[in-house]
């Protein structure tokens, strides 16, 4: 990576496949994208990675979260081309919004668009959680075992439960104590 500066913030020339941080690294920095695309990954370099989605507008924002909020980064990000980064860290981002405020106009918007993706999946997986529960208590009335490992794989998939734990006993569990799934 080469460094140049702007204004006291670090930009950084990232060369393609670099990554930029790690799921669960700490965070005090967020980034602006100048040029180039970046993935976001979730368990990147494993068999369960899945691409998040791919940021390559300009003045695009990325790692902003971790910024507000001093916890561990929630994906990897990675150069899937060669890209310009502006690095923010959290003690320069007041003047950073004083100095740019096209640029914080664009961090705000990025933020309500991923909120509003983030709601619009919890839906959808809310939707196909229910449709399992339904079809659950359908095979367990006919007894059809091939439904059930069906249901498994879709709700570890989405739900992240522990392989020795069957998927009914962990919706009712989480059912009781939380009223629904989500």
């Amino acid at each position: 990576m080469t460094t140049k500066h702007d204004a006291g913030n670090p930009v950084l020339e990232v060369p393609k496949g670099t990554v930029i941080y790690e799921q669960g690294s700490p965070c005090s920095t967020m980034f602006l994208l100048r040029s180039g695309t970046v993935g976001l990954f979730l368990n990147y370099h494993t068999p369960q990675q899945f691409e998040l989605f791919e940021i390559s507008k300009p003045g695009s924002s990325l790692g902003e979260m971790g910024l507000f909020d001093q916890e561990p980064r929630n994906a990897t990000a990675v150069a899937l081309s060669d890209c310009v980064l502006i690095e923010i860290s959290q003690q320069n981002f007041p003047h950073f919004i004083a100095a740019h405020p096209e640029d914080t106009i664009q961090i705000i918007l990025d933020l309500s668009q991923r909120f509003k993706s983030a709601i619009q999946e919890v839906r959808s997986s809310h939707q196909i959680v229910a449709e399992c529960l339904d079809a659950l208590k359908e095979a367990q009335a006919n007894k059809k075992d091939t439904l059930k490992e069906k249901i498994r794989k879709i709700s570890d998939y989405l739900l992240d439960i522990p392989q020795d734990v069957p998927p009914e006993l962990y919706i009712s569990f989480n059912s009781r104590f939380h009223g629904t799934m989500f």
